[in-house]
Order: C-alpha cells, then structure tokens, then sequence
C-alpha cells in the first residue's frame, strides 16, 4: 500500500499563535470546570475565524491574550473585540514590516485610533499597528480577519469619526 500525502498539509506553516495568559500571578487560572486555562490556539495563515468560541477551548477561560506572528512582510491581521469580525468591542491591526516574528505582550499599548509603527528589536520584528480601542480589548479577543478588509489607508471606525490621520 503506498501513501500519498500533500507537503503542504504536514508543513503547514502557522502564522498566528494566541495565547492565554493567566489573569493574575498567584497561581493558576482555573475556570469553573476547574481546568487549567493557560492555553494556546493556533490559525494557519488565511483561515478567518469568525467565533473564537467554536474553535478554542478555553475562551471561556479569564486572561489576557499575547501572541506571536510570523509571515512576510505585508502579512495583515486584526484581531476583533467582537465575534464576526464586529467592531463596536475594539480591533487591533497588524502589518508586518519584516520577515521576522513579532511577539506581542500587550495587545492595548498603542495609541488610539492612528497607525504606528514598531522598529525591530532584539526579540521581535518591526510591524505597523492601528488600535481601536474598548475596554478590555486584552481579553476580549474574538475573531481574527487575514488581510486588509477596509478601504483605503484608514479603518472606516476612524472615517466614521471623522478624522483623516493615517
């Protein structure tokens, strides 16, 4: 018997890992199923995931998300307060400006409504960043959207509030 298998199904490169942190340092994060809640959650490059809840296990779990992103430059992602790639609850996007990985700790430490940009350092690669923000952004994480999904060189949020900055 011979098998067949694609290369690019066993090498599938995945280009986003979220994490969960546990919300405080005093010991794990425990949710009311008393499972350990620090876990991980992939998405392969491309693959739009419209409710985080179908396919994480432990969303429901308190803590704040961190991650790392990795793909050529160019590679865009936002990752949404709101499950359906809904706005109302925050958005952060993401442009890689380099081929090497970003590590991202904190996910609301930009400045609101406005691109920024972050140069390269010895433990992560330079990105472009646009925040809108919500409260707890950081924990609310949602849905995630591959590529630009708005026109022109603004989020509409920002047209809508009439401002014209990039």
């Amino acid at each position: 018997m011979i098998f067949l298998i694609h290369t690019s199904l066993v090498f599938a490169k995945q280009e986003l890992m979220l994490s969960k942190e546990q919300q405080f340092d005093t010991g794990p994060a425990i949710d009311d199923h008393h499972r350990d809640c620090e876990a991980l959650f992939y998405v392969d490059s491309g693959k739009d995931i419209v409710d985080m809840r179908r396919d994480f296990r432990n969303y429901f779990c308190e803590g704040m998300y961190t991650l790392t992103l990795d793909g050529p430059p160019g590679t865009t992602l936002t990752l949404f307060g709101s499950f359906n790639f809904g706005q109302e609850r925050g958005y952060l996007i993401l442009r890689k400006k380099d081929n090497r990985k970003i590590w991202l700790l904190e996910l609301e430490d930009y400045p609101g409504n406005r691109w920024s940009t972050t140069l390269a350092s010895s433990q992560s690669g330079a990105y472009e960043a646009f925040y809108y923000p919500a409260p707890n952004f950081r924990r609310n994480v949602s849905s995630v959207k591959w590529g630009q999904w708005w026109p022109g060189s603004v989020p509409h949020n920002m047209k809508n509030k009439g401002s014209s900055k990039n």
